[in-house]
């Protein structure tokens, strides 16, 4: 993804997630200076509202919200392949989500860059009460990992625990998201 456009992408992610918000204190703060990281390829914080204002920044788009940790064995060992998968699927938007407390972030960096994700969009969790953060992706999610979610064009979701088959993964990616 080109620079500018995921800089733009960022700054609409924010917009949306503080559209008609009364209140533009520490947090809207923080979420500014995340945009600020973001545009010099660093990773964001993933918090309270992240995912929706990223669905809304990517509608009309498919969209791959992949969430991992180093301490998932399968999500280190599968990462390299969805920087891959990332770079060679035109016409659908990915985003990398590491689910890893502030103290593994460097590890995170670490892994990031060995599997080629440092030029994609990044979050990391920013909030210590994660079921919260599960909760809003996935009511029915509880932190297991690898975790994907699907997003169709026309906002449509579907939820993957653990590794993703290969064969459905294909042919999401056929239909381009459409259900």
């Amino acid at each position: 993804m080109r620079a500018r456009t995921r800089d733009a992408l960022f700054a609409a992610c924010v917009a949306a997630q503080f559209a008609g918000s009364a209140f533009w204190g520490p947090a809207a703060s923080a979420q500014a200076a995340a945009v600020q990281a973001v545009s010099a390829q660093e990773i964001a914080p993933f918090s309270r509202g992240s995912f929706d204002s990223i669905r809304k920044a990517h509608a009309g788009r498919p969209l791959i919200v992949h969430f991992w940790s180093v301490t998932c064995a399968i999500c280190v060992a599968e990462l390299a392949d969805w920087g891959k998968l990332a770079r060679e699927t035109p016409g659908v938007d990915f985003v990398f989500v590491n689910a890893d407390p502030e103290s593994d972030r460097r590890r995170a960096e670490a892994r990031m860059e060995k599997a080629g994700l440092r030029q994609a969009a990044n979050f990391a969790f920013a909030d210590r009460f994660v079921e919260r953060l599960y909760f809003e992706v996935d009511r029915h999610w509880e932190g297991e990992m690898p975790f994907t979610a699907l997003v169709a064009a026309d906002g449509g979701l579907m939820t993957e625990i653990g590794a993703l088959d290969d064969l459905k993964l294909a042919r999401w990616l056929e239909g381009k998201g459409r259900r």
